[in-house]
């Protein structure tokens, strides 16, 4: 066997990486088919809608919301090793653990649990509607809506680190290239429109509004998506360039 250069990473601490980042892409799109498809979330209920509107949704719809929550809660767990790939390629920018890859690291550990922490909250609305105040269950789906929209502030922040790193890096070969780091830039500003839902009873900064759900949401799944493949086409250059480097010695 060919023993690794010193400085370099193991096999396959490579191939986890890359399988961590396309649990990015899993995640996103089995989330989409759970929550939008079989859990009948997709067009949101409004925060104008009262609350007999809302009960009456989750009570016709009970069984499908419920299973979709359930399957998004599941999947949501996928963004866990896809943050962890996330952070260990930004640490290859950085050379250690540093500024940026702890703040992302951070920044990760607050978003994944509250994104789950918050389908509680739906699924509390619609675990047993008919037999409570429709004004409660109104409240939990206000809950939901509020929280799953407006925790972008950790979003804003990750894309951040990504930008910042992704035009100082100097790795060989390239970690982020640096289209990818104006890519966060869009995104993260695409993104900001969430945190005033709270203000918000109408309109296109509303929860359910074009500029606080639907433009973010669809800059979400790009980045998801982009970055799956962003970093695995990282980690091919450095497998190519270690193979390359371990033949030479």
């Amino acid at each position: 066997k060919h023993r690794a250069p010193a400085g370099s990473v193991p096999a396959v601490e490579l191939k986890l990486q890359r399988i961590g980042a396309w649990c990015g892409t899993a995640m996103i799109v089995l989330f989409s088919v759970f929550f939008s498809g079989i859990g009948k979330l997709w067009p949101p209920l409004g925060p104008k809608d009262s609350a007999a509107e809302v009960t009456d949704f989750l009570v016709t719809e009970n069984v499908w919301v419920r299973l979709g929550i359930a399957g998004s809660m599941l999947v949501a767990a996928l963004a866990l090793p896809f943050h962890a790939a996330i952070v260990l390629r930004i640490r290859r920018v950085e050379g250690q653990f540093g500024m940026l890859s702890l703040t992302q690291l951070l920044a990760a550990a607050v978003c994944t649990p509250a994104f789950i922490f918050s389908l509680i909250a739906l699924a509390t609305a619609a675990f047993r509607p008919s037999e409570r105040g429709a004004e409660i269950t109104q409240a939990f789906n206000d809950m939901f809506w509020l929280w799953f929209i407006g925790i972008v502030g950790t979003l804003v922040v990750q894309n951040t680190t990504l930008a910042i790193a992704s035009f100082i890096d100097t790795t060989e070969p390239t970690t982020f290239p640096r289209w990818y780091g104006y890519l966060n830039i869009w995104v993260m500003m695409l993104s900001l429109p969430g945190c005033v839902v709270v203000m918000m009873n109408d309109g296109p900064l509303a929860w359910n509004g074009v500029f606080a759900f639907y433009i973010p949401g669809l800059a979400l799944v790009t980045w998801m998506i982009v970055t799956s493949v962003v970093i695995s086409r990282s980690i091919t250059a450095q497998e190519a360039a270690e193979r390359h480097a371990a033949t030479a010695q």
